[in-house]
């Protein structure tokens, strides 16, 4: 199922779908008469081929039947523009829309463009809850696989990274500090080539807490189904065990695998990124009224807790563009 179009979102109006059904048939059938006709066009002897007893010379040879079939493929053709039914919206389309509506937020359309994570662009919802702003978005990876993505640009008052994912048998293979200690240890190297090694901006140290120990929420629910890695533990335990985020991340999991929920620094020192990408197109509405949840009780209890900066509400307006 493709990332929806934004141009796609309205779906067909009541006062036309009664008709619907007869303009498609009318669009089809005289498509397929101003086919013939154009054929007969060109290559008159087409009726001599097909009908047996057929010859030219009784209608005064190839040019009058030339001009009939040319005077039926325009009037064809016509009707058949006239009867356009239109393109109708898909279902992703149509979700996208009514959710932009019950939000209160704008549904847009995003230049599609190369990232990190494939090829982002197409439909995409703006909306603002408590004065952030949220955006969601889909992508395409290299495996022309669709993926939706929920995000917010943050400033936060002090340091805090996160990564949480569901927890199976290779996501814990995965966040295991022995897998992220080899990691790691290349990317130093590769930190090393650029001169960026030991300082705030290399990338080995933006993710050296993947090689730290889990963070245990003490909501026996949360710490058996995800699994969560942070700089700040202390802060990101209070985000987790919310009992709005710990409901939300419940409901999410038991809907949808894969997903990944992650607070990253966008650009040094305050400006910080949250995001939740999810595999396939969301399109039911209680997966993305899920997702809206969850991501606006993440921002609220970081605001609770102090750690969301005043200037993330003032900015909002810019956010996912």
């Amino acid at each position: 199922m493709p990332i929806p179009d934004a141009l796609e979102s309205n779906p067909t109006p009541p006062a036309e779908s009664s008709n619907l059904g007869l303009r498609k048939f009318i669009h089809t059938i005289f498509g397929l008469v101003a086919a013939v006709a154009f054929f007969v066009a060109i290559w008159p002897s087409l009726f001599e081929a097909y009908l047996p007893g057929f010859r030219l010379e009784r209608w005064g040879g190839a040019a009058p039947v030339r001009f009939v079939a040319a005077f039926a493929f325009m009037v064809a053709l016509a009707i058949r523009l006239r009867s356009n039914p239109g393109k109708q919206p898909t279902r992703a389309a149509i979700a996208w829309a009514e959710f932009a509506n019950s939000t209160g937020g704008t549904l847009f359309q995003k230049r599609r463009k190369p990232t990190q994570v494939g090829w982002e662009g197409g439909a995409a919802v703006r909306w603002e809850s408590e004065g952030v702003a949220f955006v969601l978005s889909g992508y395409t990876d290299s495996s022309q696989k669709n993926h939706t993505r929920v995000a917010s640009d943050l400033r936060l008052s002090q340091p805090l990274r996160f990564y949480a994912l569901p927890r199976t048998f290779l996501t814990q293979a995965f966040a295991s500090p022995q897998v992220w200690n080899v990691m790691l240890a290349s990317q130093k190297a590769a930190d090393q080539k650029r001169g960026t090694s030991g300082t705030d901006g290399a990338a080995a140290e933006q993710m050296a807490f993947m090689a730290e120990k889990e963070v245990l929420t003490g909501d026996p629910m949360i710490d058996a189904a995800v699994i969560v890695k942070s700089d700040n533990p202390a802060v990101a335990r209070e985000l987790f065990s919310d009992s709005g985020v710990a409901h939300w991340l419940r409901e999410l999991n038991a809907s949808r695998k894969g997903w990944q929920l992650n607070l990253i620094v966008k650009n040094l020192p305050d400006a910080y990124e949250l995001s939740l990408t999810i595999p396939g197109l969301l399109i039911e509405a209680k997966e993305l009224d899920a997702a809206r949840q969850l991501m606006e009780s993440a921002v609220s209890r970081l605001s609770d807790r102090g750690v969301l900066d005043g200037r993330t509400r003032k900015a909002s307006g810019s956010a996912g563009s």
